[in-house]
Protein backbone atom coordinates (compact mmCIF):
# COMPACT_ATOMS: atom_id res chain seq x y z
CA UNK A 1 0.00 0.00 0.00
CA UNK A 2 1.41 3.45 -0.44
CA UNK A 3 0.68 4.45 2.50
CA UNK A 4 2.56 2.05 4.45
CA UNK A 5 6.25 3.08 5.65
CA UNK A 6 9.19 1.36 3.77
CA UNK A 7 10.01 -2.24 5.68
CA UNK A 8 13.11 -2.90 7.18
CA UNK A 9 14.41 -5.82 7.71
CA UNK A 10 15.90 -7.08 11.41
CA UNK A 11 19.04 -9.38 10.76
CA UNK A 12 21.23 -11.52 13.47
CA UNK A 13 23.87 -14.21 12.98
CA UNK A 14 23.47 -16.90 15.30
CA UNK A 15 26.37 -19.81 15.79
CA UNK A 16 25.01 -23.54 17.24
CA UNK A 17 25.19 -24.08 20.81
CA UNK A 18 24.02 -26.58 22.89
CA UNK A 19 21.38 -28.75 22.08
CA UNK A 20 19.31 -29.68 25.32
CA UNK A 21 16.05 -32.87 24.88
CA UNK A 22 14.07 -33.82 27.21
CA UNK A 23 10.58 -34.51 28.26
CA UNK A 24 8.18 -32.59 30.43
CA UNK A 25 6.52 -34.24 33.47
CA UNK A 26 2.86 -34.86 32.96
CA UNK A 27 0.04 -32.77 34.32
CA UNK A 28 2.95 -29.91 33.98
CA UNK A 29 2.36 -26.17 31.81
CA UNK A 30 4.21 -26.27 28.56
CA UNK A 31 5.65 -23.04 28.41
CA UNK A 32 6.44 -22.76 32.18
CA UNK A 33 9.00 -25.77 31.54
CA UNK A 34 10.11 -24.92 28.97
CA UNK A 35 10.84 -21.32 30.08
CA UNK A 36 11.98 -22.97 33.52
CA UNK A 37 14.54 -25.43 31.88
CA UNK A 38 15.44 -22.38 29.67
CA UNK A 39 16.18 -20.37 33.22
CA UNK A 40 17.87 -23.59 34.60
CA UNK A 41 20.48 -24.16 31.91
CA UNK A 42 21.45 -20.40 31.14
CA UNK A 43 20.08 -20.67 27.86
CA UNK A 44 19.02 -16.77 26.07
CA UNK A 45 18.79 -17.93 22.86
CA UNK A 46 17.61 -20.79 20.85
CA UNK A 47 15.04 -22.84 18.49
CA UNK A 48 12.33 -24.73 20.72
CA UNK A 49 10.41 -27.46 19.32
CA UNK A 50 7.86 -30.26 21.09
CA UNK A 51 6.45 -33.43 20.32
CA UNK A 52 3.55 -35.28 21.94
CA UNK A 53 -0.39 -34.77 23.17
CA UNK A 54 -2.30 -32.12 25.71
CA UNK A 55 -4.99 -32.58 27.60
CA UNK A 56 -5.85 -29.01 27.53
CA UNK A 57 -4.66 -26.38 25.03
CA UNK A 58 -4.40 -22.59 25.26
CA UNK A 59 -3.70 -20.58 22.34
CA UNK A 60 -4.84 -17.39 20.88
CA UNK A 61 -5.09 -15.47 17.50
CA UNK A 62 -3.10 -11.76 17.56
CA UNK A 63 -6.00 -9.52 15.71
CA UNK A 64 -3.67 -6.79 14.23
CA UNK A 65 -5.90 -4.05 14.06
CA UNK A 66 -7.07 -3.71 17.55
CA UNK A 67 -3.50 -4.93 18.62
CA UNK A 68 -4.46 -7.19 20.85
CA UNK A 69 -4.63 -11.18 20.99
CA UNK A 70 -8.15 -13.35 21.20
CA UNK A 71 -7.50 -15.62 23.87
CA UNK A 72 -8.52 -19.57 22.75
CA UNK A 73 -8.65 -22.66 24.82
CA UNK A 74 -9.77 -26.59 24.04
CA UNK A 75 -10.07 -29.46 26.48
CA UNK A 76 -9.95 -31.93 24.01
CA UNK A 77 -7.08 -34.42 24.45
CA UNK A 78 -5.11 -33.13 21.39
CA UNK A 79 -1.99 -34.10 19.52
CA UNK A 80 0.94 -31.64 18.97
CA UNK A 81 0.13 -31.65 15.23
CA UNK A 82 3.17 -28.70 14.83
CA UNK A 83 4.86 -26.61 17.00
CA UNK A 84 7.46 -23.94 16.15
CA UNK A 85 9.02 -21.79 19.06
CA UNK A 86 12.16 -19.00 20.06
CA UNK A 87 13.56 -18.30 22.67
CA UNK A 88 14.52 -14.70 23.91
CA UNK A 89 15.05 -12.43 26.77
CA UNK A 90 11.93 -10.55 27.91
CA UNK A 91 12.32 -8.59 31.31
CA UNK A 92 15.28 -10.21 31.83
CA UNK A 93 14.04 -13.95 31.96
CA UNK A 94 13.73 -16.57 29.36
CA UNK A 95 10.77 -16.40 27.08
CA UNK A 96 8.96 -18.68 24.76
CA UNK A 97 7.91 -17.25 21.78
CA UNK A 98 5.56 -19.97 20.01
CA UNK A 99 3.14 -21.15 17.46
CA UNK A 100 1.84 -24.88 17.42
CA UNK A 101 -1.44 -26.85 15.82
CA UNK A 102 -3.62 -29.01 17.82
CA UNK A 103 -5.37 -31.75 16.06
CA UNK A 104 -8.28 -34.08 17.80
CA UNK A 105 -8.98 -37.49 17.06
CA UNK A 106 -11.10 -36.61 13.89
CA UNK A 107 -7.89 -34.45 12.73
CA UNK A 108 -9.27 -31.59 12.85
CA UNK A 109 -6.97 -28.82 13.54
CA UNK A 110 -7.40 -25.82 15.84
CA UNK A 111 -3.63 -23.68 16.45
CA UNK A 112 -2.23 -20.56 16.85
CA UNK A 113 0.37 -18.41 19.52
CA UNK A 114 0.92 -20.23 22.45
CA UNK A 115 -0.23 -19.34 25.90
CA UNK A 116 0.82 -20.66 29.31
CA UNK A 117 -2.35 -22.99 30.45
CA UNK A 118 -1.33 -25.72 27.93
CA UNK A 119 -1.46 -29.14 30.11
CA UNK A 120 1.10 -31.94 29.07
CA UNK A 121 0.04 -35.11 28.34
CA UNK A 122 3.36 -36.11 26.64
CA UNK A 123 6.14 -33.51 25.82
CA UNK A 124 9.61 -33.79 24.25
CA UNK A 125 11.47 -31.15 23.94
CA UNK A 126 14.24 -30.18 21.51
CA UNK A 127 15.80 -26.98 22.58
CA UNK A 128 19.02 -25.68 20.36
CA UNK A 129 20.38 -22.77 21.97
CA UNK A 130 22.04 -20.17 20.01
CA UNK A 131 25.11 -18.31 20.83
CA UNK A 132 26.68 -15.05 19.88
CA UNK A 133 23.48 -12.76 19.41
CA UNK A 134 21.34 -10.95 22.05
CA UNK A 135 17.69 -11.24 20.98
CA UNK A 136 16.32 -9.08 23.92
CA UNK A 137 12.66 -8.58 23.12
CA UNK A 138 11.12 -4.46 23.62
CA UNK A 139 7.66 -3.25 23.33
CA UNK A 140 7.55 -2.26 19.43
CA UNK A 141 4.47 0.42 18.97
CA UNK A 142 3.82 0.07 15.63
CA UNK A 143 2.75 -3.59 16.31
CA UNK A 144 1.18 -3.74 20.00
CA UNK A 145 4.25 -6.59 20.37
CA UNK A 146 7.73 -7.40 22.09
CA UNK A 147 9.63 -8.12 19.41
CA UNK A 148 13.30 -8.36 19.15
Amino acid sequence: MEDDPPMTDVLFEAQPGRTLVGRLAKGSDLIDGIERICADHDVKAAWVSVLGAVSHAAYAYYEQGDKRYIELSSDTHHEIAGFVGNISIRDGVPFLHAHGTFADETGACVGGHLLRGITVFVGEFTIREMTGVELVRTHQEEFGLALW
